[in-house]
C-alpha cells in the first residue's frame, strides 16, 4: 500500500491480469493435491475410515462456499474503495470483514458439532462408519474458525492487487496438512497413533498456521486490520454491503455441490464403472479448467480497482485480453486431450470400461471449457461491479435450470453421453448470457460516470 497508484490500475492489462492469476492457479492445485494426499494416507486405514471422511467432503463444499462467498462479497467492497485511493475505508472493510469472518466460525462450529448425528445420518453413514464420522467431524469442525478468518483475510489481499501472499499461504498450508497426515494418522516418532482424528487434526493444525501467518501479514505487513475506534453501527453497515454480495455469491456456490449429486444420482443408473469413470474424470478436469477459475478469481480485484478509479478503458481492454485466452485456452484443452486422454486415464486404472466411459467424457466436455471461462470472468466482473445478481442468476440457471434437466433428458435419448453433451450446452448457454449481460451491464455503468462527470 505504499504506492499511491492502485496495483492493478497501472501497467499493460494483460500483464496485471497474469500477474494474479498464475499464483492463483499454483494455490489451487496445490490444493486439489493435497485432497488426494489426505485420500491417500486415510485409505490405508482401511475402507470404513476413508468411507467415513468421504461423507465430510460435501459438509467441505458446503463451508467453502460460504467462506468463499463472502470473500468475493469483502473483495468486491475493498476492491472498488482502493480503486477510488480510500485506504481508512480499506482498512474498515478488512476489518469488518475479518470480525464477521469470527462470527461466521463460530456459528459455523455450534451447528457443525451439535448436527453430526442428523447430517450425516442424512447422506448416508451407516453403524460401521459413523463412529469414524464423529471421531473425524469432532475435531475437524473445530477448524472451521481457523479457515474462515484467514480465507476472508486472503481476500482482502487480492483486492490490493497480491495474489502471490495469499497462495502462498495456501500452499504452505496444504504442505504442512501433507506433512502432519502419516505423522498423526499411524503415530509416527513416538506419538500415539490417531488413525482419522489425526487426519482431523492435521486439517486444524494446518489451518492454525494459516491463520497466524494471515494475520501477522495484514496487520505488520499492510497495516489493514486496525481493531480500535470501530462503532457497532459502522460494523453493521460493513456486513450488509459485503453480504450484499456475498450472500448471491454463496447462493451460487452452493449449487454446484446439489448439481453434481443430482448428476450422480443419474449416472449410477449406468453402473459403478459408470460412477468411477465420472468421479476419475471430473478429478481431471478440475486441473485442466483451475486455469479457468483462476481467470474468473482475477478479474474481480482486476475490475474492482479499475472501476473504482472509473477506468473503463482498462476495463475494455482487460476484458478483451481475457475472451481471447479463454478461447485460445479451450482450444489447447480440446486438442491436447484427444491426444492424450486415454493415455493419463491409464494411470489412475485398467478397468476398460471406466477408461471407455472416462474418455467419453474428456472428449466431449473440453468443447464448453471456452464458455464456462467467458461466464466465469463475467461472473468476477459482475461481483466486481457490486452487481451480484447476474452472476447468481447465471449459476442457478447453468446448472439446475438448464444442465441437470437437459442431462437426465438427453441421457434418455442417447445415453449417457447425453449427459455430457448437456454440460457442454449448458456452460455454451451460460457464456453467451454472460457475455450480452456483461455488455448492457458495461454501457449502463459507464453512461452513469460519463453524465455524472458532465
Amino acid at each position: 500500500m505504499q504506492d499511491d497508484t492502485p496495483k492493478l490500475t497501472k501497467g499493460p492489462p494483460s500483464k496485471a491480469i497474469i500477474s494474479m492469476m498464475t499464483p492463483m492457479v499454483i494455490g489451487l492445485i496445490v490444493i486439489i493435491g493435497n485432497g488426494l494426499v489426505d485420500a491417500y494416507f486415510i485409505g490405508q486405514l482401511g475402507y470404513a475410515q476413508l468411507a467415513a471422511v468421504s461423507y465430510a467432503f460435501p459438509v467441505w463444499f458446503v463451508l467453502g462456499g460460504i467462506v468463499m462467498g463472502l470473500g468475493v462479497g469483502t473483495s468486491s467492497l475493498a476492491s472498488r474503495a482502493i480503486g477510488s485511493g480510500n485506504k481508512e475505508i480499506v482498512k474498515e472493510i478488512a476489518t469488518h470483514a475479518m470480525i464477521l469472518s469470527i462470527v461466521v466460525g463460530v456459528i459455523v462450529i455450534a451447528i457443525g458439532l451439535s448436527s453430526i448425528d442428523l447430517v450425516f445420518g442424512l447422506l448416508g453413514a451407516n453403524e460401521e462408519t459413523m463412529p469414524y464420522v464423529k471421531e473425524y467431524m469432532e475435531v475437524y469442525y473445530w477448524g472451521g474458525l481457523f479457515m474462515a478468518v484467514p480465507m476472508i483475510g486472503n481476500s482482502v489481499m487480492r483486492a490490493a492487487g497480491d495474489a502471490k501472499t495469499p497462495s502462498v499461504l495456501m500452499a504452505s498450508s496444504a504442505v504442512i496438512n501433507a506433512v502432519l497426515d502419516p505423522i498423526l494418522i499411524f503415530g509416527w516418532f513416538g506419538l500415539p497413533a490417531m488413525g482419522v482424528k489425526g487426519a482431523a487434526l492435521a486439517s486444524v493444525l494446518s489451518n492454525v498456521v494459516f491463520l497466524i501467518a494471515a494475520l501477522c501479514i495484514l496487520i505488520f505487513r499492510d497495516n489493514l486490520i486496525q481493531f480500535a475506534n470501530h462503532s457497532l453501527k459502522s460494523i453493521v453497515e460493513s456486513w450488509k454491503k459485503i453480504l450484499h454480495v456475498g450472500l448471491p455469491a454463496i447462493a451460487s456456490n452452493l449449487i454446484a455441490p446439489l448439481s453434481t449429486a443430482l448428476v450422480t444420482a443419474l449416472i449410477s443408473s449406468y453402473g459403478q464403472a459408470a460412477v468411477a469413470a465420472y468421479g476419475l474424470a471430473g478429478r481431471l478436469e478440475a486441473f485442466i479448467i483451475v486455469i479457468l477459475m483462476a481467470l474468473g478469481g482475477a478479474m474481480s480485484p482486476y475490475v474492482g480497482q479499475n472501476f473504482g478509479a472509473k477506468r473503463f478503458d482498462r476495463l475494455e481492454q482487460g476484458f478483451t485480453f481475457s475472451m481471447r485466452f479463454v478461447l485460445l485456452y479451450s482450444l489447447f484443452c480440446i486438442v491436447f486431450l484427444y491426444l492424450t486422454a486415454e493415455f493419463f486415464l491409464g494411470f489412475f486404472t485398467s478397468d476398460p470400461e471406466v477408461i471407455k466411459i472416462a474418455k467419453i467424457q474428456l472428449l466431449y466436455c473440453p468443447w464448453g471449457y471456452g464458455f464456462l471461462g467467458l461466464a466465469a470472468i463475467c461472473n468476477g466482473s459482475f461481483n466486481a461491479f457490486g452487481k451480484p445478481m447476474p452472476a447468481m442468476t447465471i449459476s442457478i440457471a447453468r446448472t439446475l435450470i438448464v444442465y441437470v434437466p437437459m442431462a437426465y433428458w438427453f441421457a434418455s435419448l442417447i445415453g449417457i453421453r447425453g449427459v455430457f453433451v448437456a454440460q457442454v450446452a449448458a456452460n455454451i448457454l451460460a457464456g453467451i448470457v454472460g457475455i450480452i449481460w456483461y455488455k448492457l451491464l458495461f454501457k449502463q455503468l459507464s453512461s452513469q460516470v460519463y453524465y455524472c462527470q458532465l
